[in-house]
Parts: structure tokens; sequence; C-alpha cells
């Protein structure tokens, strides 16, 4: 009988390529899933994978067991659906983890909705980094992971993951005020002297500005990297530095800093649920309350930013 985790394992290499990646999916090291990986070929009685250098690719025969592995796992899924909608009313707990703007815009809305409406239903959230959330979902610690995808990055496997695309939010410039009419006139260069904040290294903010930048024909001079779109949006307001944001970051007071008609790219924030689990009743309730809440997030926006992202 083969072991449900290990052909987890088998699955997660199907998809990534390698045991390095495959161990951090699933936050345990690279020895224990070679390891495993080992028993689970010893299990199945045939060679499963290769090694070429440093690289374990798999088998046709590891290829056929991994594509029964997938609808197995999705069975597993189907099968906690069905059990689920035997009960007669949505009662019980769901965990959620989101991505830092995902729990104002999205996560809180809904708990307060819910509570209203399901008090029988209790939500659990916490926020995470989007690749942390798909993460915490593909180890079964939460039931639902907000995701946030950024136009210009690539896009991780889906690997058994369901994603029903909430909203597209644009990305904005925020400008000192003074150089709005030279950005007008000149575009994204009148800003190639001037200070950049930005998120780290390698983030989705981080690579928005470097990407403006050099379409614009200069390399930003970033100057102040923060953690989170609202911290960034807080060192924009002293109007010393410019910066790329999301749309939903910009509180009310800051939307005189937006300067408009600038095609910058976006993100799609995502529910997403591990596949065979949609028809769970708590989990399609919530769905289906992350729908309603997102359709009201850009109300003035909505189709232009969707007509952007086709």
């Amino acid at each position: 009988m083969l072991d449900l985790r290990r052909m987890m394992l088998l699955s997660d290499l199907a998809d990534l390529g390698s045991v390095t990646a495959v161990a951090e999916r699933r936050n345990i090291t690279s020895s224990a899933v070679s390891q495993q990986l080992r028993v689970l070929e010893e299990e199945a009685g045939a060679v499963l994978f290769r090694r070429d250098g440093r690289t374990l690719g798999l088998t046709r025969s590891g290829q056929v067991l991994a594509e029964h592995v997938r609808r197995v796992l999705v069975a597993v899924d189907e099968a906690m659906s069905a059990v689920a909608e035997t009960r007669d009313h949505v009662t019980g707990q769901v965990a959620i983890a989101a991505f830092n703007m995902g729990i104002p815009t999205l996560a809180a809305p809904m708990m307060q909705r819910l509570s209203l409406e399901e008090p029988d239903l209790r939500v659990q959230v916490q926020q995470e980094t989007s690749t942390a959330a798909l993460r915490l979902l593909r180890q079964g610690e939460v039931d639902i992971a907000i995701t946030c995808q950024y136009d210009f990055v690539g896009e991780e496997a889906p690997g058994g993951l369901s994603a029903t695309p909430l909203l597209y939010e644009p990305l904005v410039l925020l400008a000192p005020t003074h150089s709005h009419l030279r950005i007008r006139k000149q575009g994204l260069g009148a800003l190639a002297d001037g200070p950049w904040v930005t998120g780290p290294q390698n983030s989705g903010l981080g690579i928005a500005v470097m990407r403006a930048g050099e379409s614009a024909g200069f390399t930003p001079q970033v100057k102040h990297r923060l953690i989170g779109a609202q911290n960034i949006c807080d060192l924009a307001a002293t109007e010393i530095a410019s910066a790329i944001v999301p749309r939903l970051s910009v509180p009310t007071k800051l939307e005189g800093l937006i300067v408009p008609g600038l095609q910058l790219g976006g993100r799609t924030i995502s529910a997403v649920v591990r596949a065979g689990r949609q028809r769970d009743p708590n989990i399609a309730l919530m769905l289906r309350t992350l729908r309603a809440i997102a359709a009201d997030a850009l109300p003035d926006r909505s189709a232009e930013a969707l007509s952007v992202a086709s």
C-alpha cells in the first residue's frame, strides 16, 4: 500500500523538478524528501527516479505513477467534500492564509459578514506571503489561500490547486506633486534622477519599479526598501521619493499623489483551494462571499482594470 504523504512528495517533484524545491514547499529538509522518495520507490517496486548530476528526475514509471497520484489526491479531497455535503448546515472551522493586503481588503470583510450570516462557522486567519500561504495550503494547514500574482512574475505550478480570480488590481505611480506636470509631458523618464522607495529586492513591487524604469530608459535610484505596500505609501506621502504600489494600498488622503494614465501592470488577487475541495459547503460559501466582496473592492475601476489584465 502506497503512503499518501509520500505520494504527495512525488506529485511535488513532478511539478517542481527538484528535491530542494519540494523541501521548500513542504517545509522539510531535502534529506527527508530524498529518504521518503526512496521508500516510495521500494513500495512501488519500480524504478521511479533517475539522477542527472544534482537533479532528480522521473523515469517513465515515475511519470505514470505521478499522473495517477494526482488523481488520487484529488479523489481524497473530493471524498472529504462529499462527506461535508452530508451536513445539514454550514458549521465548523475554516482556516485562511492571506497576503498582507488580502486581510483588510477581503478576509476581514468576509469574517465580519459571515459572523452575522453564519454564526456556527468559525474562520481563522493568518497573515503570510503568497508563497507561504500556498505552502500551508498544500500541507493541509489551511483551507484557503488568498494570494496575489504579479503580471511579470512567473506563476508557480498549480500542482492540484484550483485558483478563483477575485479581482485585478492595477499598479499606480505615487510621485511628489511638484513632478506631476513633468511626468505628464515627459513620461516616467521625468523621474530618472529622483529617489525611489519600493519593496525588497526580487519582491513583486521591487521588480515592478525596475521594469518600469528600464522601459522608460533609466535605472531607478532606489534609496529606500520597505516591507509592505502600506509602509511604502507612508514614506511616499512625505514626497521625498516616488513609488509604484497596488491601487488598493493607497489611502484616500494620498490619492492626490497618484499620476494617472500610466500603464504599469498589475496583480491578480485569487482565492486558492485544493482541487476537489470546492464542493465542501464551508469552502463554497467562503468563495462565494469573497467573490461578492471583491466585486465591490474597486467599484470605479474594475472594468478598466480587467480589460488591462486581459
